[in-house]
């Protein structure tokens, strides 16, 4: 039986080494990234330059699916690098998945679109009052940062290929990733945590499910959670087996 082929954006990055450490023993993973290490399976690639995005795709091809991880992922970075990474990146990985006819993408979108509910001060979307309404991802927008408004944008240009060329495209806003699993290293992590073996899952089921399109929290099952992750367990049978508050 022929292995799922997956790509991997920023795969040297945090959330791309804890994947690629997940998914290599049952997939073919590959991966591009700005930064080495580099070897046969992962490249050199700049993603805001499409010639360059491509050139290096296709030696991998075919494909059966993209996890895109790359881009700035701070909050604090300017306006002329979120856009050359994290919006004309994420068209040119788009564009390629359409151009390569890779089936599907799975979108490393941020609990930042939403981020400005409470105000913005950093921080504050963390500290929502016990009992408060949780933010589904039916709810409006709120960015808190042009990093925000940045994710807010992949999520629509996902819609985008997803109708209009009916690629497959799951964006998750991923909650706190801590780079050793521990989320008591700051109080607020608690409630926004998603532990390790809970984003390989959510990751998975993402590239599983039949869904064309959809926009999903990532977070474990963390008591006095504010965001709702109802439709991720429904749509993608994701089930979150770590809890923040109990660490």
């Amino acid at each position: 039986m022929t292995r799922f082929r997956l790509l991997i954006t920023g795969i040297n990055g945090l959330i791309g080494t804890v994947l690629m450490n997940a998914f290599r023993e049952r997939y073919e993973v590959y991966g591009l990234d700005r930064d080495g290490p580099f070897s046969d399976r992962v490249v050199a690639a700049d993603i805001a330059d499409y010639k360059d995005v491509a050139r290096a795709i296709q030696q991998f091809l075919p494909l059966d699916g993209i996890v895109h991880l790359a881009g700035n992922p701070s909050v604090e970075a300017s306006w002329e690098s979120v856009l050359s990474a994290n919006i004309i990146g994420t068209r040119n990985i788009l564009e390629a998945a359409r151009e390569l006819q890779i089936p599907q993408v799975v979108f490393a979108s941020s609990n930042h679109v939403s981020g400005a509910y409470h105000g913005f001060d950093p921080g504050t979307h963390t500290f929502t009052e016990p009992g408060a309404p949780k933010i589904s991802p039916d709810d409006p927008v709120c960015p808190d940062s042009e990093y925000g408004v940045s994710k807010v944008f992949g999520e629509t240009l996902a819609r985008y290929y997803s109708d209009r060329w009916e690629i497959k495209a799951i964006c998750l806003r991923i909650g706190a990733v801590i780079e050793d699993d521990d989320p008591t290293i700051e109080s607020q992590n608690r409630r926004i945590w998603l532990s390790h073996r809970d984003l390989v899952q959510l990751v998975e089921k993402s590239l599983a499910t039949n869904v064309g399109f959809g926009v999903y929290f990532g977070i474990s099952n963390n008591q006095g959670a504010f965001w709702d992750i109802s439709n991720a367990r429904t749509d993608l049978g994701f089930e979150p087996v770590d809890d923040g508050s109990t660490r």
